[in-house]
Parts: structure tokens; C-alpha cells; sequence
């Protein structure tokens, strides 16, 4: 089969395309893409020198810059390579030279289109670069170093990442300015945590003085989810490595914009980590705190390695079906009966158990809590962290830079707070 092609592009023939087609269902396909591609690029190798001509010329030190002729550069597209002519600029002061026509075409500093650099950032988001240039390959037919790929990323990622950080000042700055919800649920479940991943830095191992291990960094993570009227469970999430109080400005503006301030209950739960509490205390001081019930059970059973050590499972059940019934005034009373009778290593571990429980009860009312139909514990944060950090950047043998580290997870944040389109829209770095 033999299928032709004319372009034309305003009335004039600006080429054709001829190929032959044979083979199966699946090759004939396959055949097709090169003879899309080729078509394709007749028609923007005008389109984009129209728009290049259309560029303004710039201003630089109070003049406007000297044009220094045209100068034509290969811009990578998602239908292959396009030549394209643009004027060059040079500033008669300073020297400093410009290509206008760039900021139109090209994804900032790179000669790479808007739309190929949203499907080479989207695969990026999942895949780790050693793969991602054969991923190009195969599914868009595109030949894309490897640097290209990880720089592209990393510039895109690296300007999300500084507005989340602006919006996240501004926050703690206008920490009472209004904000305009996107959603008014009548309960809004607020929670952080912690996670740890590997980066290319080593240091000293301390049982090992000859040899190194690698240093691990930890990103916080925070998510605000919500029920709707039908029940369906919505999320939204933060991240970052800055510290606490202005981590927790952005979870809280977060917050307001998923209906914090309006929200008839507001719940707030967490782990042990006394930074997490912070920032209850800080910004959602107005929530019921919730301690993860879950960690409260791993300290019950670490005590009842101690306490019972022929029977642990009986005595953690014990406990845990107390502090489940009855919340954890009830559990310590039930701890302090214990104490006399108790000697050792078995009243030492009742004691730090009491020591942990006695400072936390109210945030450990649990029949309180599941009578009001909420939840006590976790794991939504504990999830959203692995899908935010771990997936991507804990694989077997990954490690990176910090700010590496960074642009990926904001660019895996834009997209499962279902903002990817959104940002693409509005993207502009600066070439």
C-alpha cells in the first residue's frame, strides 16, 4: 500500500510525504508515526518561524537592542527536530545579547518545546532517568540525551518548587489573610509526617571507621483530605525540606484553600514527633488532636516484651483493648495498678509507657473519636508519603542531590494534586 501526501500550509505546496505499507496490523501502524511526524514538521517549521518573526524587539539599559541578524537553531518538538530562524539581539551597552523569539518557543534555556518537555517532565515524574530516554524513544519516537532529559526536569521542577516556597512565605507572613476555599466539606482531616530517602552524600560510618554510608535527608510531608457528598475521599498534599514553622505555613494555607477555616470538624492527627505537635500548636490549635493509634500500639507492645515476657500478646491485648474501650485516662490508671507488683526491667518499661501516655490522653480519647465516625490513624499521610517520595526516590540503588530531590517531588506533587495542567499553562522560565 502505498499512501501520499501533500502539505500545503496558506495555499503553497510546502512538501510530500510518500511511504510504502506492508506488514501486519501492528506494523502498518508503527509505520505510520515517522510519516505523521514528518508531515507534522512541514507544517511547524513555518508556524514557528512565523511566530519568531512576530517577536518584539527587546529593550536593554534603556535602548532598544541592535538586531544582529537572524541565526537558525534546531528545537526539538513532539514531531521531531525543526530548524528555525530568529533574530538575535545585542545590547550596545553592556554587550548582553538575547533571543526574544526563544521565550515564545522554547521551554526556557532549552531548545526543547513546551508541549515535549510536558511529556518528557510527565514520564519523569515515575520513571528514573537511566530509562527515560528509551521511554522517549519508544513511545514518541523521539531521540533525547540523557543530560538534556535530567536538566529539563530539574529547571521545571526546580520553578515549581520556588513558588511553592514564595507561596508558603506569604503565608507565613498573611497567616490571617483570607483565602478562597476550592471545597467546603463539613469535616476536614488534617495530617504530616516524615519521610527518609538516600542522597548522593556519604559520611563516616561509625561502626565501620574504614568505610562510608550514604546520608539520608528526611522530606516532610503533609496532607489535607476531606469526604465529599458522596462519600468519595479527595486528598491534597505539601512537602519540603525547609523547617517546621515555615513547612507548616504552607500546610495550613493548604488547608484554607481545602475549607479548613469553614469546616464544622476539624481533626488533626499525627505520630509521636513533637515537631508534628508544634505545628498543631502553631496553626491548628482549633482541631482535635488524634495521636496515630497505630504508633500508640507499637509502645503498648514494646512494654509488654518487658512487662509479660511469657505472654506478651495477652498483655498488649489487654491493654490495647483498654485504651480502644476506654481511651488513655483509662489506660494509665490500668498502668498505675500495675506498678506496685511489678519489679525490674518489667516496672521500668511500665513506667516509660506511662511516661509516653500520661502527656498525651486527650489526644488519645479513641471512643470519643470513632463514636464521631473518624478516623485514628495514619495512614493516609503514611501513603501519600510513599507515593509522593518513596516510589521515586527510594527504588533500589537511587540516590541524589538534594535540589535534584526536590524538582522531582514537586513535579510528582503537581500532578497527583491534579494541578499538572494547570501549571503547564501558566509555566514560564526564564531563558
Amino acid at each position: 500500500m502505498l499512501v501520499q501526501f501533500t502539505v500545503a500550509v496558506d495555499g503553497r505546496v510546502v512538501g510530500e510525504v510518500q511511504q510504502q505499507l506492508s506488514g501486519s496490523a501492528a506494523e502498518i501502524e508503527e509505520q505510520l508515526r515517522p510519516v505523521q511526524q514528518r508531515t507534522s514538521r512541514m507544517v511547524l517549521e513555518p508556524a514557528l518561524g512565523q511566530i519568531a518573526l512576530q517577536a518584539r524587539a527587546p529593550h536593554c539599559c534603556g535602548h532598544r537592542m541592535k538586531n544582529c541578524g537572524f541565526r537558525t537553531i534546531e528545537v526539538q518538538t513532539t514531531c521531531g527536530p525543526v530548524p528555525v530562524a530568529r533574530r538575535r539581539y545585542r545590547c550596545l551597552t553592556c554587550g548582553h545579547e538575547c533571543d526574544p523569539a526563544d521565550a515564545q518557543i522554547c521551554c526556557g534555556r532549552h531548545q526543547v518545546t513546551r508541549p515535549l518537555a510536558q511529556r518528557a517532565c510527565q514520564l519523569a515524574v515515575d520513571t528514573h532517568f537511566t530509562r527515560l530516554a528509551g521511554l522517549m524513544q519508544d513511545q514518541h519516537g523521539l531521540c533525547l540525551g540523557h543530560q538534556l532529559l535530567w536538566e529539563l526536569a530539574h529547571d521545571v521542577g526546580t520553578h515549581a518548587e520556588q513558588l511553592r516556597r514564595a507561596d508558603a512565605a506569604q503565608a507565613r507572613r498573611h497567616r490571617d489573610a483570607p483565602v478562597t476555599p476550592d471545597v467546603t466539606p463539613q469535616r476536614v482531616y488534617v495530617t504530616l509526617d516524615g519521610i527518609l530517602y538516600p542522597t548522593n552524600l556519604s559520611e563516616p560510618d561509625p561502626d565501620q571507621p574504614d568505610q562510608k554510608r550514604t546520608v539520608y535527608h528526611q522530606m516532610k510531608v503533609g496532607a489535607v483530605y476531606w469526604q465529599d457528598e458522596r462519600g468519595e475521599w479527595h486528598k491534597r498534599m505539601t512537602w519540603g525540606r525547609e523547617g517546621p514553622e515555615e513547612f507548616a505555613a504552607a500546610l495550613y494555607r493548604l488547608a484554607c484553600r481545602c475549607g479548613y477555616r469553614q469546616a464544622r470538624e476539624k481533626i488533626f492527627a499525627a505520630d509521636g514527633a513533637d515537631w508534628c505537635w508544634d505545628v498543631q500548636a502553631t496553626y491548628f490549635s482549633d482541631a482535635t488532636g488524634i495521636l496515630d493509634w497505630f504508633h500508640a500500639s507499637e509502645h503498648v507492645w514494646e512494654a509488654a516484651r518487658q512487662v509479660n515476657p511469657q505472654n506478651p500478646k495477652a498483655w498488649a491485648d489487654a491493654a490495647l483493648e483498654r485504651l480502644h474501650t476506654t481511651g488513655g485516662s483509662a489506660l494509665c490508671e490500668w498502668l498505675r495498678e500495675q506498678q506496685p507488683h511489678r519489679r525490674g526491667h518489667a516496672r521500668t518499661a511500665l513506667d516509660q509507657l506511662i511516661g509516653y501516655v500520661a502527656p498525651r490522653v486527650e489526644r488519645m480519647n479513641y471512643p470519643d473519636s470513632r463514636k464521631r465516625g473518624w478516623q485514628i490513624g495514619t495512614g493516609m499521610v503514611e501513603s501519600t508519603c510513599k507515593q509522593l517520595v518513596g516510589l521515586r526516590l527510594k527504588a533500589p540503588g537511587m540516590h541524589g542531590s538534594e535540589s535534584g530531590a526536590l524538582a522531582i517531588t514537586t513535579l510528582r506533587a503537581t500532578e497527583l494534586n491534579n494541578q499538572w495542567h494547570t501549571f503547564w499553562k501558566t509555566l514560564a522560565l526564564a531563558t
